[in-house]
């Protein structure tokens, strides 16, 4: 019997269950089965999920469970997103789903959905719409873009705008349309002045994705070629021009859906039609895709979803990168230090434990851990952390930002454990995550502290309890060594080894 996948999606107009299996190069769909529950507005207006929603929301799931189990699966994924994210009761919500259900919910934030979905999404996309393209997740609440130029991505943003938000926040001025479609117009203005001066010239593609783009493909008759929605850019404006003055209740009689369901299509489509002025292509591409689809596919093809997320990985280097330019910052400082410091983290594989997310996550705070000096040389560390904090970094997530920028932070003198604040602030095994990178990244730093090109290589061995570190440079080491004596001591407390430093002369 070939394996099956069932993944269950709590999102915020609706639930969802997908149930899977492998099929030659695809994943065969055997169950898609979608129920309206409209979870965002109760968050969203009153901050809580009412117990009608929840134990609605118990009977769905367990239904599902149902229909999982005639397939022989046991261990179903499910995953929340900005509705009960957001809630105020949502530790109540996830244990009564848990008694109710015995599922277990994970909650993702907005930006891990958004990673799911851009990685599918480059999966589908062909040679030609990687080139120059805009690629736009729009949810309930959050709408994350960013650029592809020449294959790779230019940079991101991630605002807090959405469908259902906007839906929330102007409902009193819906039963007047003309004044309903202006106010969001206008409300959206600053957001498109942020990605004005993001985007400084027109891209050709757009890619778009989120909780109503499926609808809005049906109503726009759109074509279907290989997994992806084709929807002509004049049928899209055609869309925007014929329903930015009808009623929810109209919307929903003209295009057979229900009322709540076309609160939330108007709003959507106002926001994609501002984007699509950043755009030049004839056609919008949507792929049929939810993070659900994501798990599925790397449940049923791991060494493929890998391999994709290997490729993502590097566009978080990419954005790292791209962010430090503008901060008036060059590479080559960063990029040695992390070179260093990947080197030692491959070298300790058997004594840290760690695996590839983490491996990034320290390259990233090496790139990244003097971009406070912008603003200020003095305490530039403080800095560099409220920085990484506020940036949008493609690929990484809320959890993961807070370990880099904490990283960051401990990068020179000031040891975690010595910290009242942010150590304080990370959750116990996030601590011990900081303190691993943390040690490696302050002897990495040690050997870089002239700023100069001093080493022309490095060879790293364990050997009893040392790890010792050879540099072959041409000019005196006296200042790294000094520093590098400075900083080991976290090393020795994390790993129990004793880090020592040689010079290899070279001529």
């Amino acid at each position: 019997m070939k394996k099956c996948v069932a993944v269950i999606e709590i999102a915020s107009n609706e639930l969802r269950l997908k149930i899977g299996e492998r099929y030659k190069k695809n994943v065969k769909i055997l169950e898609n089965v979608t129920n309206p529950l409209a979870l965002g507005r109760d968050t969203f207006h009153s901050g809580r999920i009412s117990v009608e929603s929840l134990e609605k929301t118990a009977e769905t799931i367990s239904g599902y469970k149902e229909a999982a189990l005639a397939y022989g699966i046991k261990n179903i994924t499910a995953l929340a997103t900005t509705a009960v994210r957001e809630s105020r009761n949502r530790d109540f919500i996830l244990d009564q789903l848990k008694v109710k259900t015995g599922i277990d919910l994970k909650v993702i934030d907005d930006t891990q959905e958004k990673i799911y979905i851009n990685k599918m999404t480059l999966a589908h996309l062909d040679k030609d719409e990687m080139q120059s393209t805009l690629i736009a997740h729009l949810g309930s609440g959050n709408i994350s873009i960013f650029v592809l130029r020449d294959g790779n991505v230019d940079g991101g943003l991630n605002i807090k705008i959405g469908s259902l938000r906007i839906s929330e926040l102007f409902d009193d001025y819906r039963q007047n349309t003309s004044n309903y479609v202006q106010v969001i117009k206008e409300y959206l203005y600053p957001y498109q002045e942020a990605i004005s001066s993001f985007i400084t010239e027109k891209l050709k593609n757009f890619v778009i994705s989120g909780n109503e783009i499926a609808t809005i493909s049906r109503m726009c008759n759109a074509k279907n070629k290989n997994g992806m929605n084709i929807i002509s850019r004049d049928d899209f404006l055609a869309l925007y021009k014929e329903i930015k003055n009808m009623t929810p209740e109209d919307i929903a009689e003209r295009y057979d859906m229900s009322v709540e369901k076309a609160e939330d299509i108007l709003p959507a489509v106002i926001i994609y039609s501002r984007l699509i002025k950043f755009t030049s292509e004839k056609y919008i591409i949507s792929p049929i895709l939810t993070a659900g689809d994501a798990i599925l596919y790397e449940e049923l093809f791991p060494e493929e979803a890998k391999k994709l997320s290997e490729k993502y990985d590097e566009f978080s280097v990419i954005s790292a990168r791209n962010i430090m330019s503008r901060f008036g910052f060059k590479p080559e400082y960063g990029d040695a230090v992390a070179c260093a410091a990947l080197a030692v983290f491959d070298k300790m594989k058997k004594h840290h434990g760690l695996g590839g997310r983490e491996r990034l996550m320290l390259r990233l705070a090496a790139m990244l851990e003097e971009i406070g000096k912008a603003v200020n040389i003095r305490e530039h560390e403080r800095l560099s952390y409220h920085i990484i904090r506020r940036l949008d970094i493609v690929g990484i997530n809320e959890r993961e930002k807070r370990i880099i920028a904490a990283v960051a932070y401990y990068h020179s003198d000031v040891m975690p454990y010595e910290d009242n604040g942010v150590y304080k602030k990370l959750s116990e095994s996030d601590r011990v995550v900081v303190c691993k990178l943390s040690a490696i990244l302050k002897l990495a730093n040690s050997l870089y502290r002239s700023h100069n090109s001093k080493i022309e290589g490095l060879s790293i061995s364990l050997k009893d309890s040392r790890l010792i570190i050879t540099a072959s440079a041409y000019k005196s080491l006296d200042l790294e060594k000094w520093s590098f004596d400075k900083n080991k001591q976290l090393f020795e407390d994390v790993y129990g080894l004793t880090p020592v430093l040689n010079k290899r002369s070279v001529m």
